[in-house]
């Protein structure tokens, strides 16, 4: 029973008298209705709540003469089931008492304009009292206990609003908006988490995003953040941030490590609501400095370990370079060297539960973000990033598997502006620096080593359980692998250390063959993936003009990018004649040749020039090219 109820239901019962205490009203209730005390038995009953004086009882039954005699022989009596001891014991006044309660808090869940400005009143009165009670004795904190109390009953209150976030306006017409920022720095750090809780709801996708009227809602969220914004909200809170201790092993170390976590959520809810608030919340919160202090930091029980916020934090942190192009174009070479570091420790073991590996997961989606811009790759390389990567691959364990995607991002050409031109759609000869300096760097130290190992499945029973549980990385290893041999000039030592994986050698009579199979193989699996997922979208029915678009995305999510790129390897390999001889046997068993080889290369080349999709698939129709001049435009 809330607040309200229990003070009514008090005056009415007469427990002050045993208890010898005195009820105050609280600024809610006097907000609320024009009464200072409960309504009397006779106030009840003119407003239709059932109370009823025993005297009147029997007068009332009998003039109404609603029950027969008979009828009211069968009624239960006390002693019979369902009577005096299966009833609720509360008596015809007690009852209505209760009914009425009950009525006054469905009034309070209900919000209009009136509403809000009483919990509005109720929270500045709660400030003022407490801020008075503070000043007047500050080092005793008895005699403000009870107004602080308040005042966190006051902020709760106001997350009725998250009900119906049109009402924020009437925070920001009543200038409420200042009052919540200042409590951010409240003395009592559980005032400010208050405040930072109550942000999280009213900024919570569920609470803006409703079908019908997610506009309408959603800017007034927006407004209400700007106003907050405007108010030095971030600034605040970022020192509140810093100010939080999650190493204390205590209530109130629990009360912190919850706060840092509310802080966190209301960054990423801000990041689904608009990108412009999330850069000025970063800046002004200073975040991204804690945030790489934070990664690296860990209060679990043993070094290894990674707590919970730990893990929150380098969520934040992908999720950030993800959503801005300006944050990751911003970054410094100081959170290229953490995530490295990061990443660095699992060299020697693997992630020890579900936090430590959505973790693990998290830095090397960071990583990915940062090198997949130019300047990103410079530092990558500069930081020694493609040694870390060897390392990694080196070891039998998860990291090695998912170092791949780190090496796909860093081979990979660096995405066009918009301003470029379609025709201009990288290839050999417009990778950019860094990304062919980072395949020397990889194919001068060693690196094809490990990624053929990796690509060929070598390793016990639990690696083997690796590849399962990581069925991607078949297609990393077969993006990274053509991505090399398109980054290196044919004809060179380079290019030739690549290439001899796949032909014979007098060093190597045998594993090359190997190479060819399991391209071949790969080839194999996902053209019939892209067959099938042909298949079935013509047997489906599609509305006519967007048939051609919806069924390249089709045949795309079933694989046809890797099945490209394994198209490829082969056309490449398929340059020396004992190789071209193997691939086409392995083809051939399964009707493929090396004309739809060159067919599913010409619609690759044709896409990345295209204007649209639609133009790329039309476009693919024309007769293949020789294999010598497809590769120039690779």
């Amino acid at each position: 029973m809330g607040e309200i109820g229990l003070e009514f239901l008090a005056a009415f019962m007469d427990i002050n008298d045993i208890f010898k205490e005195t009820v105050t009203n609280t600024s809610l209730n006097s907000g609320k209705r024009k009464a200072t005390g409960a309504p009397s038995l006779r106030e009840l009953k003119e407003s239709g709540y059932g109370i009823v004086s025993s005297s009147e009882i029997p007068a009332k039954k009998a003039r109404s003469g609603d029950d027969t005699p008979e009828q009211i022989a069968e009624q239960p009596s006390d002693d019979e089931e369902g009577g005096r001891f299966f009833d609720d014991g509360l008596t015809a006044e007690e009852k209505g008492v209760m009914e009425w309660v009950d009525h006054m808090e469905d009034m309070d869940e209900s919000l209009d304009h009136l509403a809000v400005q009483r919990l509005v009143m109720r929270l500045e009165r709660a400030v003022s009292k407490n801020t008075t009670d503070r000043i007047n004795h500050p080092n005793n904190p008895e005699k403000f206990v009870e107004s602080e109390a308040e005042l966190d009953e006051a902020l709760q209150r106001l997350l009725l609003l998250a009900n119906d976030v049109q009402y924020l306006k009437v925070l920001v017409e009543l200038e409420a908006v200042p009052t919540l920022v200042s409590l951010v720095a409240h003395e009592n750090a559980d005032i400010a988490l208050d405040v930072i809780q109550l942000a999280v709801e009213l900024t919570a996708e569920d609470a803006w995003n409703h079908e019908g009227e997610s506009a309408e809602e959603r800017t007034a969220v927006l407004e209400f953040v700007s106003e907050l914004a405007q108010n030095e909200f971030f600034e605040v809170l970022g020192q509140n941030l810093r100010r939080l201790n999650e190493e204390a092993d205590t209530s109130e170390g629990e009360a912190d490590r919850q706060g840092v976590f509310q802080t966190l959520t209301l960054i990423e809810n801000l990041v689904s609501l608009d990108e412009t608030l999330v850069e000025k919340a970063i800046t002004g919160m200073k975040l991204l400095e804690w945030l790489q202090s934070r990664i690296t930091q860990t209060f679990a029980q043993t070094s290894t370990e990674i707590d919970p916020n730990q893990q929150y934090a380098a969520e934040i942190v992908s999720i950030l370079l993800q959503t801005s192009d300006r944050l990751r174009s911003l970054t410094s070479s100081r959170l290229m060297d953490t995530l490295l570091q990061c990443l660095a420790k699992y060299r020697k073991h693997t992630p020890e539960d579900d936090v430590a590996m959505e973790y693990l997961e998290n830095i090397i989606d960071s990583i990915c973000m940062l090198v997949a811009t130019a300047d990103g790759k410079r530092l990558f390389l500069e930081l020694e990033g493609v040694e870390l990567l060897i390392l990694l691959q080196k070891q039998m364990h998860v990291a090695r598997l998912l170092s791949l995607k780190i090496l796909d991002y860093v081979l990979s050409p660096p995405p066009l502006s918009s301003s470029t031109d379609s025709s201009e759609a990288p290839s050999l000869a417009t990778h950019s620096a860094e990304t062919r300096a980072a395949a020397k760097r990889y194919i001068d130290q060693s690196g094809l080593k490990y990624l053929f190992s990796i690509l060929m499945h070598h390793g016990k029973g639990g690696v083997q359980k690796l590849h399962k549980a990581h069925p991607q990385t078949d297609e990393r290893a077969v993006n990274c692998i053509s991505w090399l041999l398109r980054l290196t000039d044919q004809g060179t030592p380079l290019h030739w250390r690549v290439l001899a994986k796949f032909v014979p050698s007098p060093a190597d009579l045998s594993s090359w063959k190997l190479h060819v199979d399991r391209i071949a193989e790969l080839n194999l699996e996902y053209f019939e993936r892209v067959r099938d997922a042909e298949v079935r979208f013509d047997r489906d029915e599609h509305e006519e003009e967007t048939t051609v678009e919806e069924r390249y995305l089709s045949r795309l999510d079933a694989g046809l990018f890797t099945l490209q790129m394994t198209d490829i390897i082969i056309a490449f390999i398929s340059e020396e004649p004992s190789a071209r001889e193997h691939v086409e046997l392995r083809l051939n068993r399964k009707d493929r040749s090396l004309d739809d080889v060159l067919a599913e290369l010409t619609e690759y080349i044709e896409t990345k020039r295209a204007d649209s999709l639609a133009a790329a698939v039309a476009s693919s129709s024309a007769e293949p090219r020789d294999l010598s001049s497809v590769l120039q435009h690779l």
